[in-house]
């Protein structure tokens, strides 16, 4: 296993909480820093084929700029990790009206997952695993129920972050938990990604409106679809991400069965450095994401280290539930209800390709 968890003072927020920096690290020179607010992913160390250590995770240098993060660097989204159209929906014949959160200016109008983004975590330290945990109380930002959230991250030896995710409710909710962080693999600040070589281990995406970039309740066979079949590694170099259908470059669910096992989603390595990630999980999707709206979103403000990210400056692999799957009845549901445990389990391998 990996070495006992670092803490360390990070900062404090605008209403004066004391926000601490924990670190977990191996034997192999890989290190994960993690943030009790949002459970933010601060920091991921990586070493190169020359065993030169970089960190590879997009993000900030401080508290304000993670309380006013609008790109979600590195943050736990939920309750809900996506998209809730109108920022409504019904379950068990009551309708509920959420907050909305929209990055883009009134554009699009949806709800679920700014919460726990937000929030200052409670944190404990098992053997070598950080424990954050969190309880939304009923009606928070509109939402039925009192959630109790525990988030385990465990480093091993061998390379694997481990998020295992936990939610009881007192009432009928929807739980979709996930993390947002992206990576470089060449630095953070190494400008975009169209060095990397991208695998994406499922046949099936969601279609997407391309007025607000909600399902429209079809799905799309990469068979049928070339552009979008990454079933074998393809460099994203030139213009492929350009022309990935839907014009956002990544920013597609892939779609797998069986919930609740663990399961490959997705790789991606770089060739110069040879470092990579691979993603697995017991979810439904990933969401892969170039950052195609970090000029929009982010701009040219300064974020970690004084970089100011390009956009496609990174890539992003979060497993999470069907989008607005509360809103589309043919879709696999994230409702939980009292009596019963949400539980997905992510896992991030890093490494150096032989």
């Amino acid at each position: 296993m990996g070495d006992a968890v670092q803490k360390e003072f990070f900062g404090k927020t605008s209403k004066d909480e004391d926000i601490y920096k924990f670190t977990l690290s191996n034997k192999n020179k890989v290190s994960v820093s993690i943030l009790n607010f949002g459970c933010i992913v601060y920091e991921i160390n990586l070493p190169d084929k020359d065993g030169n250590v970089v960190d590879v995770n997009l993000g900030y240098d401080n508290v304000k700029d993670y309380e006013g993060n609008n790109n979600y660097f590195g943050a736990l989204c939920g309750r809900v990790a996506n998209r809730i159209s109108g920022a409504k929906f019904t379950l068990d014949g009551k309708t509920f009206e959420v907050s909305k959160n929209d990055p883009f200016g009134g554009h699009w109008v949806h709800g679920g997952f700014v919460g726990f983004s937000r929030r200052v975590w409670n944190y404990e330290i098992k053997n070598n695993s950080l424990v954050l945990s969190y309880t939304d109380p009923d009606g928070s930002e509109g939402m039925p129920g009192e959630v109790v959230t525990h988030v385990t991250y465990t480093l091993d030896d061998d390379n694997v972050l481990t998020m295992d995710y936990k939610a009881t409710t007192t009432k009928p909710t929807i739980i979709d938990m996930g993390s947002h962080f992206m990576v470089n693999l060449a630095g953070h600040g190494k400008g975009a990604i169209r060095d990397h070589v991208i695998k994406i281990g499922s046949d099936r995406y969601l279609e997407m409106m391309s007025t607000d970039h909600l399902p429209t309740g079809k799905t799309i066979s990469v068979e049928e679809d070339k552009v979008m079949d990454f079933r074998q590694p393809r460099c994203v170099d030139g213009d492929t991400l350009e022309k990935l259908t839907g014009g956002r470059a990544f920013c597609h669910a892939f779609l797998f069965d069986k919930r609740g096992e663990k399961k490959f989603m997705a790789r991606a390595e770089h060739p110069e450095s040879k470092r990579y990630i691979e993603v697995y999980s017991t979810n439904t999707t990933v969401f892969a994401y170039s950052n195609h709206f970090m000029d929009v979103i982010v701009g040219d403000k300064p974020c970690k280290e004084g970089v100011a990210y390009p956009k496609y400056a990174a890539i992003e692999f979060m497993p999470m539930g069907y989008a607005n799957s509360i809103n589309q009845e043919n879709f696999p549901q994230s409702v939980v209800r009292p009596g019963e445990e949400y539980h997905e389990t992510a896992w991030y391998k890093f490494g150096v390709t032989d």
